[in-house]
């Protein structure tokens, strides 16, 4: 298998900027596999791609007709 190039990586401190979390978070969504990521020595590397595909798949999107206030 060849491996992929132009890959974009981010730290899980990076990660947990962008996604306003700690890094204990994006940690622990690691470790549940909830999030792909690779480790090398101590530190976890999240790809755009991979972080972007976890945004899709946890993005809500509100029903018709709820405002969310009190009607």
């Amino acid at each position: 298998m060849r491996p992929r190039t132009n890959r974009l990586f981010l730290t899980a401190g990076e990660v947990a900027a962008r996604l306003r979390v700690r890094p204990c978070t994006v940690r622990w969504l690691i470790r549940t596999g909830q999030l792909v990521a690779q480790r090398v020595d101590e530190e976890f590397f999240i790809e755009v791609a991979d972080l972007a595909a976890f945004i899709e798949a946890h993005t809500v999107t509100p029903r018709p007709g709820y405002g969310g206030g009190a009607d």
